[in-house]
């Protein structure tokens, strides 16, 4: 895929979703937590079934654990090149210089490498949108005609804050969702749910080494949109698994 005007005056653009499977799992006695069963299969396999068709299969997985296990999913697998579990941005960190300076790789169902954005998720949280892309891409007033076909998107782009609607944010070149963790919960920053442009890969290395490692805070250095998820569809979407009860369950609790 190939920059350039797309249909209705959208630029299109070049993303690979990265699934960051890289954590602890601390909170599930260090399980790896992405390759649990959930609904029978593991929960990075609901995952992949919910982004890989959003990038037409460009996809990259963050994972410092069982890599031979993962690589069998059939896309490039990285790991940190910070050692000892630094977090989300260490994952992060590793797509990102990924997507810079590699050229292609044919680990995947599609070549990925010198691609302009990143759609972070996380490996844990089963119900994301199947719209995500589209709706954090219409915030930018950036899209891919190659795999949406159309530049007539739904989606909100923000001004200060979360609830408010408007026109697309031409100043920002990142985007992070807000959405519900739960039935008739309310909505919540998800900084594992972001478009990043990978622009800000030197940003990112500098804020890693002065010790910064909290997604949210290094997301609202950069130009940022935020965009609701608030669509009756939305009502859990962003729901993760942090316990083995939840794994029983097939929709989390209001």
């Amino acid at each position: 895929m190939s920059s350039g005007a797309g249909p209705g005056g959208v630029r299109a653009m070049r993303v690979t979703a990265l699934v960051l499977c890289g954590g602890r799992g601390s909170r599930m006695g260090g399980v790896d937590k992405p390759l649990e069963l959930f609904q029978g299969r593991p929960l990075v396999h609901h995952v992949l079934e919910r982004i890989a068709p959003q990038v037409q299969g460009r996809v990259v997985i963050s994972a410092n654990r069982h890599q031979a296990v993962y690589e069998r999913l059939g896309y490039p697998v990285l790991a940190d090149s910070l050692s000892d579990f630094q977090g989300p941005l260490a994952g992060l960190l590793a797509g990102m210089t990924f997507l810079r300076t590699s050229q292609a790789h044919a680990g995947g169902t599609a070549a990925v490498g010198g691609d302009e954005w990143v759609l972070c998720v996380s490996g844990d949280s089963p119900w994301l949108p199947v719209d995500l892309l589209q709706r954090l891409a219409a915030a930018l007033g950036v899209g891919s005609s190659a795999m949406l076909g159309s530049g007539a998107w739904g989606g909100h782009a923000l001004s200060g804050s979360p609830a408010s609607g408007g026109a697309r944010d031409t100043s920002s070149d990142s985007a992070m969702a807000w959405g519900r963790e739960a039935p008739g919960a309310p909505l919540r920053s998800q900084p594992l749910a972001s478009l990043i442009h990978t622009r800000h890969l030197p940003a990112l290395s500098d804020a890693l080494a002065r010790g910064e490692r909290r997604v949210e805070a290094w997301l609202r250095t950069l130009p940022l949109a935020e965009v609701p998820f608030d669509r009756p569809q939305d009502d859990h979407a962003f729901a993760n698994i942090n316990d083995r009860s939840q794994l029983e369950r097939p929709h989390p609790a209001p």
